[in-house]
This record gives structure tokens, sequence and C-alpha cells, in this order.
């Protein structure tokens, strides 16, 4: 197991950090997780991912460029950690809601079950309004979300994540207006 150090990669604060135990194994879990273009089964927003660079040693891995299709924005991400089975860690380049952005998304053996942590470590962009709503609203009720779709899709095998609810969607479309 690699030792991960956020300041290696940023040195922005940790803002947020959502965790959730899923009764399965981290080897059940991980292809779901490190199946970057199956996110947009489980991941609130995503229409789909294509890999833009090949990593070091893998496509996904460590070092490949991914852009991520969020709602209205196309998400420039870089896998910068890699340690099958146990996480990755991914940098956004700056964008209207962060700037200075990681991502850890871990996986720790907990009994028969998996505790998987995604932690999110940046400085706010934007007015007040937007930092406000970015930070207290709308990426802690996506990780929530992300996590609860995931926990489904290891138990169940579903590929369907649950959709946003109206109000949320009309939140989230607000917001990337503002």
């Amino acid at each position: 197991m690699k030792k991960f150090n956020p300041d290696d990669f940023t040195n922005a604060p940790r803002q947020l950090q959502k965790s959730r135990l899923i009764n399965a194994s981290k080897h059940k879990i991980w292809p779901i997780v490190a199946d970057h273009k199956g996110m947009a089964s489980w991941m609130p927003m995503i229409k789909h991912v294509d890999l833009v660079k090949q990593g070091v040693h893998k496509d996904w891995g460590d070092g490949c460029e991914r852009h991520c299709q969020f709602g209205p924005d196309l998400l420039e991400e870089k896998i910068v950690f890699w340690d099958e089975p146990n996480g990755y860690a991914y940098q956004i380049s700056d964008m209207h809601l962060v700037k200075n952005h990681l991502g850890y998304i871990s996986l720790e053996s907990k009994g028969d079950g998996t505790q998987i942590t995604w932690t999110q470590y940046f400085k706010p962009n934007g007015n007040f309004v937007k930092q406000i709503i970015s930070k207290h609203i709308m990426m802690p009720f996506i990780m929530s979300r992300a996590l609860a779709n995931l926990e489904r899709k290891v138990l169940s095998n579903f590929n369907k994540r649950e959709p946003f609810s109206k109000i949320a969607s009309l939140l989230v479309l607000i917001f990337f207006s503002i």
C-alpha cells in the first residue's frame, strides 16, 4: 500500500470528506471505482468519461488524463496517484467552482466490508454565493449521492444511478448559470 500525501499535489486545504461503509470486499468495489468510463452509471451529473492520455502503466492508471462531462461543464482531470486496490487521486484543472483541486478516493477493509472515503481539497472560486453553494450544498450532495449509488451498484449489480430529483437538478442548473 502506497502512502498518499495530499501536500505532494496541492496546497489547498481539505474542504470536504464523505465516507460510506459498504458490505463488500474492496476487491469487489475497486473494479467499479477504477472503471472511469463506468462512472456515469453511479456518479451524479457525469454523462460520459473519455480517456485523453494514457497512464504510465495502464490506460486508466497513474498519469492518465480524462475528460468528464459534468452537467454543462467539461472537467479536465489527471490521475496523479494510483494504488490498486486501495485508492486513487485526481486533479481537476481550475474551473469556475474551484481552483487547486485534488480529489482522493480511498478504500479500506473494515471487517467484512470496505470503508470508502472521498476527500476533496480545493480553494473556492467565484463569488460568495457560488462558494457557499458549492462547498456546503452542491458538492456534499453530489458526493453523498455518488457513494450511495456506488453502494447500490456494488450490492445489486445495477447499471443505473439514482436520478437527481427535479429540485436538485434545477438547483444545479441555476448554480452553473450564476
